[in-house]
C-alpha cells in the first residue's frame, strides 16, 4: 500500500529533479551571458585605452615594425590573442598565427571584418584550431585610419567558472533536497499517525461505538477534522440515545392504549362488562384507537417530510383569523388551569401566503404545546407582527425555564417533550418536530426562546401576500 509518505516523496523528488533541470540550465545560461558580456565589455575597455595611448604617442609616425610590436604588446596587457587588419589586407599578428589567417577559410570571419571596417563592434564565439575562443572585432583607429582589431579570448576559463558555480549550485540542490525529504518523512509518519488514529476511530464508530474519542494536539486542518469527527461521534451517540428513550416511549405509549382496547373488548365479549356500560367502554376504545391512529399519522406525515416529499399548496389567507379559530379549540384546557391569555394581534388586515393547512397544523401544535405545558394560574400570550415583508408569529406560556441543551433538543423527532417541560405523558413528541419540517419546506425560520420574563416562547415568520 502506497502512504502518504511516498506519495510525498515521490511528488517532491519529481518537482525536485525537474526544478534542478531548469535551475541548472537557466543558471548556465544567465552565468554564461553574464560571463561572456563582462569580457566582451573588459576587451573593449582595454583596447580603447590602448587605442588613446597609441594615438597620443605616436600621432600618425607609427611604422610597420612599430605597430608589429604594439600588436605583440597588447596581445600582452589583454592576456589574448591580437589580429590586427589594415585596410590593405596586410595582418599584424605573430608569425605562427599568421600561417592559417586565410580570410576566404573563415566567411564568419570576412563578414565581422566588412562590419569592423564600417566602425562597427563585434563580438562572436568561434572555434580555431580546436580553441574555443571569444572573438571580439573592434575598430582600431591609428591617426585617421581605420584598422580591424580581433581579440581573442580562449574560453575554456569562463567556462570552467561556470561549470564551478554550476557544482556549488547543485551541490546545495542536492543538500536542501536531502533535508526536504528528512522533513517531509518527519512531518508525513506523524500525519499518517494522526490519520491512523481517525480511521481507527472511525471503525468504532462503525460497529457502533460511539463513546470513542480522536486526541489530536493540532491547529492546522487535521485538528479541525479530528475535532469534527469527535463533535459527530457526539451527536450520534446523542441522536442514539434519544432514539432508544423514544423507542422505549413509543412502545409504552402503543402498548397502553393497545392493552386498555384489547381488554375491554374482550370484558364485552365474554360479558365481564355489563350491557349497560359497554357503550361508555366502547367510546374509551374509540378514543384509544383514534389517539393510535393520530401518533402513526404523525410518524409517517414526519417521515415524508423529512424525506422532501411534502408537496405545498400556497395560498393567501388571514392568519389571525386562523389563530382565533384555533384558540376555540383549546378553550377548556384554558378554563380548566384559569390560564390568563394575552392576544396582540395586528389590527392592519394583511394576509399571509403559505399552506393553509401546514400553517393550520403549525399554530394548532405551537398552542397545543403551550396549553400543555403552562402551569395553573398561568400565562400564554399570542402575537403577530409585520416586519418588513414577513409576519412574524409569537406563542409563549408561562411555566419552566428551559436550559440551554434542552432548547438545542427541542426540535428532535426522539425526544419526548414531557422529559423537559412537564408530566404530561400523552405526547409522543412529534409535534415541534412536525412544526420545524413544515416551516423549513416553506424556507421559513422558526426559533425559541426561555427566560423568566416570557417562559418559553416560539417565533416563526411567514411570507405576506404576493401581489400581481
Amino acid at each position: 500500500m502506497k502512504t502518504i509518505f511516498h506519495k510525498f516523496a515521490f511528488l517532491y523528488i519529481l518537482i525536485f529533479l525537474i526544478a534542478f533541470i531548469l535551475i541548472i540550465i537557466g543558471v548556465r545560461s544567465v552565468l554564461d551571458y553574464y560571463f561572456v558580456t563582462h569580457e566582451n565589455e573588459l576587451i573593449v575597455k582595454r583596447v580603447a585605452n590602448y587605442e588613446k595611448v597609441v594615438n597620443n604617442t605616436y600621432v600618425d609616425s607609427l611604422s610597420l615594425k612599430v605597430l608589429q610590436e604594439q600588436v605583440m604588446l597588447l596581445d600582452g596587457y589583454t592576456g589574448a590573442n591580437i589580429w590586427l587588419f589594415a585596410g590593405d589586407g596586410s595582418i599584424y599578428t605573430t608569425d605562427a598565427e599568421r600561417d592559417f589567417l586565410d580570410v576566404k577559410k573563415y566567411p564568419q570571419l570576412a563578414q565581422d571584418l566588412k562590419a569592423v571596417f564600417e566602425g562597427k563592434t563585434t563580438t562572436r564565439e568561434v572555434n580555431y584550431n580546436g580553441t574555443n575562443m571569444l572573438q571580439v572585432g573592434y575598430p582600431f583607429h591609428i591617426g585617421k585610419t581605420i584598422h580591424a582589431m580581433f581579440i581573442n579570448v580562449p574560453t575554456p576559463e569562463i567556462e570552467d567558472t561556470i561549470s564551478k558555480v554550476s557544482v556549488i549550485i547543485f551541490i546545495s540542490l542536492a543538500i536542501s533536497g536531502i533535508l526536504a525529504v528528512i522533513l517531509i518523512f518527519l512531518i508525513t509518519r506523524r500525519m499518517g499517525y494522526e490519520i491512523k488514529v481517525i480511521n481507527e476511530s472511525a471503525k468504532f464508530i462503525s460497529m457502533g461505538n460511539f463513546e470513542k474519542k480522536i486526541i489530536i494536539n493540532r491547529k492546522d486542518e487535521l485538528g479541525e477534522l479530528a475535532e469534527s469527527f469527535n463533535k459527530m461521534a457526539d451527536e450520534l451517540n446523542r441522536q442514539e440515545n434519544t432514539k432508544r428513550m423514544f423507542i422505549s416511549s413509543l412502545s409504552h405509549d402503543l402498548r397502553t392504549p393497545l392493552t386498555t382496547i384489547k381488554g375491554y373488548t374482550q370484558g364485552i365479549l365474554d360479558g365481564t362488562i355489563d350491557p349497560d356500560k359497554q357503550e361508555r367502554y366502547l367510546n374509551i376504545v374509540l378514543n384509544e384507537s383514534d389517539r393510535l391512529i393520530k401518533m402513526i399519522n404523525d410518524l409517517l406525515d414526519l417521515s415524508k417530510m423529512e424525506s422532501g416529499a411534502l408537496v405545498l399548496n400556497k395560498t393567501d389567507f388571514d392568519i389571525n383569523e386562523m389563530i382565533l379559530n384555533i384558540l376555540d379549540n383549546f378553550e377548556h384546557k384554558i378554563i380548566d388551569k384559569r390560564v390568563k391569555l394575552t392576544i396582540d394581534l395586528m389590527k392592519d388586515k394583511i394576509l399571509a401566503h403559505g399552506d393553509y393547512n401546514a400553517i393550520h397544523r403549525v399554530i394548532y401544535n405551537l398552542l397545543d404545546n403551550a396549553t400543555k405545558f403552562v402551569e395553573e394560574d398561568g400565562t400564554i400570550s399570542i402575537r403577530s407582527e409585520l416586519r418588513g415583508e414577513k409576519l412574524y408569529i409569537g406563542i409563549s406560556n408561562t411555566g419552566r425555564i428551559l436550559n440551554e441543551k434542552e432548547l438545542s433538543q427541542i426540535w428532535d423527532r426522539f425526544t419526548k417533550l414531557d422529559k423537559s417541560r412537564g408530566l404530561e405523558k400523552k405526547s409522543s413528541g412529534l409535534g415541534l418536530s412536525i412544526v420545524k419540517e413544515i416551516i423549513k419546506a416553506h424556507n421559513e425560520k422558526i426559533d425559541v426562546f426561555s427566560n423568566e420574563d416570557i417562559g418559553v416562547a416560539f417565533i416563526f415568520t411567514i411570507s405576506t401576500q404576493i401581489f400581481k
